[in-house]
């Protein structure tokens, strides 16, 4: 006897693929996908489950409780979730929803940079059309059965990129503010810096910029600063003879010592080993 669902009214689907050990432990991989319409009493209420789930409201409006807030997703949005949470989610209108669910080790990172970024699982409408053609394209490799795990991988990918990425309107005067101090920290990486120098240049409070600053580059102006006088270090030991010391003092190192450091912890090699290792020379050689 077939089983129906309470408030599917039509599907297509449910499609499902399995994904071999490499998937599995290595990329972003779909598991199962549909499209439904639905009506009341439709209602899902979900404890566990090892996966996660986007749902696209083609038509209608989709109501979600997730992480204790109700919000209702409509026609043109979608809403990203962790079916590792307690969620619910439920109709009580006609709706068409394009879904599936998917998993890979690397998507949790991304799922909470999207929820700090948004605030929730709710793309609204433009982020959401932009992740369209993501989501047909795993809905129908689903439904044909023609994909691979890389091409599955890359749709999935491709679908979370375009919800985390910003829209330009929303952070212009943010961005502006932080391409100056980009472009000052590129002028003067080789001084002796503060974060409450770059701040001030900008117009910041320190704690203010340092998160604005990490929002939009993904890194801390810190880490950031480092790595631009480690990037004009490597040049040196490539391009130059100068000695080590002349270079840590040239990149705005407080020390020989602290550059070493910092070196062995961004290379695995010392500044000597890297080199001798673009001359040509054993870089594991004293």
């Amino acid at each position: 006897m077939k089983i129906e669902e309470p408030g599917v009214l039509w599907r297509d689907g449910i499609h499902f693929w399995s994904a071999d050990t490499f998937a599995r432990e290595n990329l972003f991989y779909p598991m199962w996908g549909g499209v439904y319409e639905l009506d009341a009493p439709y209602r899902v209420e979900r404890r566990y489950m090892d996966a996660y789930m986007v749902q696209y409201v083609e038509r209608g409006a989709l109501h979600f409780r997730l992480r204790g807030e109700h919000f209702v997703a409509h026609a043109g949005e979608l809403v990203l979730l962790s079916c590792r949470e307690e969620n619910l989610y439920w109709t009580e209108e006609p709706s068409r929803v394009r879904w599936f669910h998917f998993n890979g080790k690397g998507v949790d990172p991304l799922l909470e940079f999207i929820y700090a970024q948004n605030g929730n699982g709710l793309i609204r409408r433009e982020k959401a059309e932009g992740s369209l053609t993501y989501i047909d394209a795993v809905l129908s490799g689903l439904r044909m059965g023609e994909y691979g795990a890389f091409q599955f991988s890359r749709e999935i990918y491709g679908m979370l990129c375009e919800i985390a990425a910003q829209p330009e309107q929303e952070i212009s005067s943010a961005r502006v503010a932080i391409q100056r101090s980009v472009t000052f920290m590129k002028q003067h990486f080789h001084e002796d810096l503060t974060v409450q120098q770059i701040a001030s240049e900008v117009g910041l409070s320190p704690f203010y910029f340092s998160r604005l600053f990490k929002k939009l580059m993904l890194t801390s102006p810190h880490a950031y600063l480092l790595n631009l006088r480690l990037g004009s270090a490597k040049k040196r030991l490539v391009y130059t003879t100068d000695t080590v010391d002349c270079i840590a003092r040239d990149t705005g190192f407080q020390s020989s010592s602290y550059f070493i450091r910092a070196f062995r912890r961004s290379m695995n090699m010392t500044p000597n080993a890297f080199r001798r290792y673009f001359s040509g020379l054993d870089p594991l050689k004293k």
